[in-house]
């Protein structure tokens, strides 16, 4: 697996210096490549022995050993000039979108589609920034003919899952994977016996043990750029696949070819 891949995932389950370490990689990826154990270590402020540990954590031998692969998994860029904001933007845009297609695993769209079409009801939730995803989700599914809701509210999605039922799929879209309202809100859905899927960063966190499927995002604060502040462009080139996806089939295709006459969309 890619190393950068392998941080993001694990990344909640690092400790303190881990996290900075981490934080240091995947934000100077490019200057890893020709960066000795002992540079590392001083612009951490952490030790050898630390970023040893952390190395054969995310699965790699040894320092070298990830220094090689990270050079290899690295995507040529859009060479940065400076003040160039039109390559900045570009650039971001690209590494968002490289990195999450490396962590889509195919196979789970498959399985997206078959647990969707055998759902009665679909519930899309998100919080905040989220939200904005998920309300575009549960509209396209709504015009692709699915009985399709979308919830930012807490205490909306909340009452919602309380009366939930085992033909709901609760779908949820969290960067973090933490947020009390998502969390709680999938733990009483999930008591009903609802099916949940999730769209989140990290291996490890409280929407992904809830999930029964999960599909895993880059999340842009890995990317290095404190001006650029979309934090859900990731979850939207996820939700634009799974949608491309949903239409390959040719009653969904016309389900959203009729809405889309009934707003004059074409």
């Amino acid at each position: 697996m890619n190393p950068l891949i392998a941080i993001q995932k694990n990344y909640l389950n690092f400790s303190k210096n881990e996290k900075v370490i981490a934080n240091y990689i995947l934000q100077n990826s490019p200057q890893i490549n020709n960066m000795k154990i002992t540079e590392l270590a001083r612009h951490t402020s952490t030790s050898i022995s630390t970023i040893t540990r952390f190395v054969k954590k995310i699965g790699c031998q040894s320092y070298s050993d990830m220094k090689v692969s990270i050079g290899h998994h690295l995507i040529n860029t859009v060479p940065k000039q400076k003040d160039d904001i039109l390559s900045e933007v570009f650039t971001f845009y690209q590494t968002v979108i490289k990195n999450t297609q490396q962590m889509i695993d195919q196979s789970l769209i498959k399985q997206f589609i078959a647990l969707l079409k055998k759902q009665d009801h679909i519930i899309v939730i998100g919080s905040s920034s989220s939200g904005v995803s998920a309300a575009t989700f549960g509209l396209r599914l709504m015009r692709m003919g699915f009985d399709a809701q979308s919830f930012s509210d807490p205490n909306w999605m909340e009452m919602r899952a309380s009366i939930a039922r085992n033909n709901d799929l609760f779908l949820a879209v969290s960067n973090s994977g933490t947020t009390d309202c998502i969390v709680k809100t999938l733990t009483l859905a999930q008591k009903h016996q609802a099916k949940i899927v999730s769209i989140t960063s990290y291996l490890e966190n409280p929407v992904a043990q809830l999930s029964d499927l999960i599909f895993h995002v880059y999340n842009p604060r890995f990317a290095n750029n404190e001006k650029f502040i979309n934090s859900q462009f990731s979850n939207m080139y996820l939700i634009d696949i799974l949608t491309s996806c949903l239409q390959e089939e040719a009653d969904l295709q016309k389900s959203m070819l009729t809405t889309r006459k009934a707003v004059g969309d074409i």
